[in-house]
């Protein structure tokens, strides 16, 4: 069966082996030589898109050498493929493709040389055009400062002459600018327009520019403007120097393109060689591939008859022979091997007979007998001589052994303990406890372990403390619990005595708790009368303010309510004169002095009214609360000739208390105007400005023209009495500071670049 296998095997690896050599002798080097033939005439694709269109020289003869190189590669690795006339068609046309690419690469050479030549006609064209505007327009100027200047007196003809003058600089101006344009639109358009035509064109335009230049003879001043009219038309004319520039770059364009088009077509013809040696390889390729597919098959039936044939006899022999006599004996031994590694020793082994499976079944049976000896005695060893407390017993609770330290704990040296229960060795205040330990459903039998702790009295009455750890194992598969009793007696003590010393720490810490909440209780009761005591402060200094007020606002109120008497008296007169529409005059005028008194009163109420520092922070809009501030201390800066000025924006605004913010504002006012009052000369001038405004705050600037702080008690200013007024507690500043420390934001002192005083206050915004 063998040989047979391996002479199919041996045919066929041999057939195989003719028909890998013959496609990696001939079909493989012509599909490598197709791919890279692609891969080049792409690259050379690519190459000559790209040298079309290139206006560089050196760049220009990169893309020469890289198509000189290519076409060197593509000749190299055709070179050792002679022997296909595909091939072979395929080198000639690359050389010829050769000689087309030195052919096209000079026709680009010169065509990039007339095109920069003609990128300089074309800014010579541009340098002049701009030389002729520049010139013509001082010109056109004179001539129109000579026909209107009074100051000349001319005669009719001159006027005549200077207004003809003026018109042909017009009409040359606009002929040029044409003449300009019709030069730049053939430079760009020469490849589609007649060159002759349009230059002809170009001519007449010239003619008539310069027939229009010769009226200008007599005027000196246009000598320059008609000679650069006379280079430009040099350089314009016929058979100037642009015409054969354009008409040579034309011709180049011509050449160069049919060139590129006969390279591209010699190009698709090699694409389409290359297709076809593609495509001929293929179909060779797959004709190998069907044979071998052939041959493989086969060979696979074949072989597949032969195996097929094995299995039955295999299949045979096993069912009459193996399996009757080996394999069912076996069995039987590995099920009794897996019950004597399973722990069960006390099973017998029915393996028999004189052959070696006989002999080992009864080895087996010899080594259960002694591995039941051995475990036996290994047990009453491990048992008797082990420091601690061990005892044995059934699942059922009934004492099976017990070694002599506990016997001796026990006190059952020398006394039978046969069918016992284990609960029966401790107080009868446990026996419940351990009895349902044993119960079927219990955690021990479920979970294979548990631990108790527990009291035992000794003969001399000492209480000692025992844990015991209840463990279930297997003895010949038959489930066994072992019991280790543990003296923990020092360790209950100490955790008696711990517990003990946690009851008095925590009764003490209890104590300190009490005594630290009736402090915190009498703080905050301290805290809030502090907080009332300032807020009553803060009051009484607002009303001080109000106190010294109240004679220029008295004024102030006077003035309106004796206009407000003449008015009414006004008003009884004409109603008695029946002039009644000066009646509505009069009474819209008292109206304006009603609303000014009530801003007035207003104003005053509203920085009167008692606030407290538990208000919650809204938002404020700092210009209107500049504008209230003012209202209160202007009859106090009028007083003394010093001008409020509120230079904030209605968008101004921050996060805080309305009157609070307003008291500050008023202390501050005041403080300026009493700094001010005694400074005599010029008008006395306070000013509320903003300085930045940040994403979390704004910082405004409180600042007078006076003669600043006084250095002896600048480092002083925010603490309680301190003053520097005749009359006054020196409190003012510190409310304010007290009050910005409340509100979140700060204040600060400064100076003006003038020595003048300066208080910055910043106000959070969120």
């Amino acid at each position: 069966m063998v040989f047979f296998i391996s002479a199919v095997a041996f045919i066929t690896w041999n057939m195989l082996d003719d028909k890998v050599d013959a496609m990696l002798d001939n079909n493989m080097p012509s599909l490598k030589a197709s791919y890279q033939l692609e891969r080049s005439s792409t690259q050379l694709q690519a190459y000559l898109n790209e040298i079309h269109t290139t206006r560089n020289i050196i760049r220009l003869n990169q893309l020469d050498a890289s198509l000189d190189k290519t076409l060197d590669d593509i000749d190299r690795f055709t070179a050792t493929l002679t022997k296909s006339s595909v091939i072979n068609k395929l080198r000639g046309e690359y050389q010829l493709l050769g000689v087309d690419i030195d052919a096209f690469v000079p026709l680009l050479s010169r065509k990039i040389q007339i095109k920069q030549e003609l990128d300089k006609i074309s800014e010579s064209v541009s340098w002049l055009h701009q030389d002729i505007v520049d010139e013509v327009n001082p010109l056109r100027q004179e001539i129109e400062w000579q026909i209107t200047s009074e100051r000349t007196r001319l005669s009719s003809e001159t006027k005549s002459i200077l207004y003809e003058d003026f018109t042909t600089l017009q009409m040359m101006t606009l002929k040029e600018n044409e003449l300009v344009s019709l030069v730049n639109e053939v430079i760009r358009q020469y490849k589609q327009r007649n060159l002759e035509s349009a230059f002809h064109f170009i001519s007449y335009k010239t003619d008539e520019i310069a027939r229009l230049s010769e009226k200008l003879e007599h005027n000196a001043a246009s000598i320059t403007y008609r000679q650069l009219l006379l280079e430009f038309f040099d350089l314009v004319k016929p058979d100037g120097k642009l015409y054969n520039n354009l008409k040579a770059l034309k011709l180049l364009n011509e050449h160069a393109n049919q060139q590129r088009q006969n390279i591209q077509n010699r190009l698709e013809y090699q694409q389409q060689q290359i297709k076809h040696l593609v495509s001929t390889t293929s179909v060779d390729l797959s004709g190998i591939k069907l044979s071998t597919r052939n041959i493989i098959e086969a060979g696979n039936v074949f072989l597949l008859l032969v195996l097929t044939t094995s299995i039955l006899l295999s299949a045979l022999i096993y069912f009459y022979f193996v399996r009757k006599r080996i394999v069912q004996r076996l069995y039987h031994l590995s099920l009794n091997l897996n019950s004597v590694a399973t722990g069960e020793t006390n099973r017998l082994i029915p393996v028999t007979g004189n052959d070696e499976i006989g002999l080992l079944g009864k080895t087996l049976n010899d080594f259960c007998f002694q591995l039941q000896e051995v475990e036996n005695t290994n047990a009453l060893n491990l048992i008797n001589n082990t420091q601690a407390s061990l005892v044995t017993c059934s699942i059922e609770g009934v004492i099976e052994s017990m070694n002599s330290s506990a016997r001796h704990l026990f006190s059952l040296c020398g006394r039978s303990f046969e069918n016992e229960y284990i609960w029966s060795l401790f107080d009868p205040r446990y026996h419940f406890q351990l009895r349902t330990l044993f119960a079927s459903d219990s955690a021990l039998l479920l979970n294979g372990a548990y631990t108790i702790t527990l009291e035992i009295v000794s003969e001399e009455q000492q209480v000692n403390y025992f844990r015991l750890d209840l463990r279930v194992y297997y003895q010949n598969t038959i489930p066994k619990i072992i019991i280790t009793l543990t003296d923990i007696t020092e360790q209950a003590n100490v955790a008696r005595w711990l517990e003990q010393k946690v009851e008095e720490k925590t009764h003490s810490l209890t104590q300190a708790n009490i005594e630290l909440h009736s402090q915190i209780e009498d703080r905050k009761r301290a805290e809030a009368t502090l907080v009332a005591t300032q807020e009553e402060l803060i009051q009484a200094a607002k009303m001080a303010v109000v106190g010294q007020a109240m004679t220029t606002l008295a004024h102030e109120l006077n003035q309106p309510l004796s206009a407000l008497s003449t008015y009414i008296y006004t008003v009884q007169m004409t109603y008695n004169a029946n002039d009644y529409p000066d009646i509505y005059n009069t009474m819209a005028k008292m109206d304006e002095i009603s609303d000014r008194m009530e801003q007035i009163i207003t104003n005053l109420r509203g920085f009167s009214k008692k606030t407290s520092f538990m208000n919650p922070a809204v938002k404020v809009n700092l210009h209107q609360a500049v504008n209230s501030a003012i209202g209160i201390a202007d009859s106090r800066a009028k007083q003394h000739n010093i001008n409020l000025c509120n230079q904030l924006g209605d968008d101004c605004c921050c996060v805080g208390d309305l009157i609070q913010i307003e008291q500050v504002i008023v202390n501050l006012l005041i403080n300026s105007c009493d700094a001010l009052a005694p400074v005599g000369g010029d008008q006395g001038v306070v000013t509320l400005s903003k300085l930045e405004c940040s994403e979390h705050s704004i910082v405004l600037a409180c600042s007078d023209n006076g003669p600043g702080f006084d250095p002896a008690i600048i480092n002083q200013i925010f603490t309680p009495f301190t003053t520097t007024k005749e009359v006054g507690l020196g409190l003012g500043l510190n409310i304010c500071h007290s009050i910005m420390a409340r509100l979140n934001g700060s204040i600060q002192l400064a100076s003006t670049l003038d020595g003048g005083a300066m208080i910055v206050l910043e106000f959070p915004i969120q």
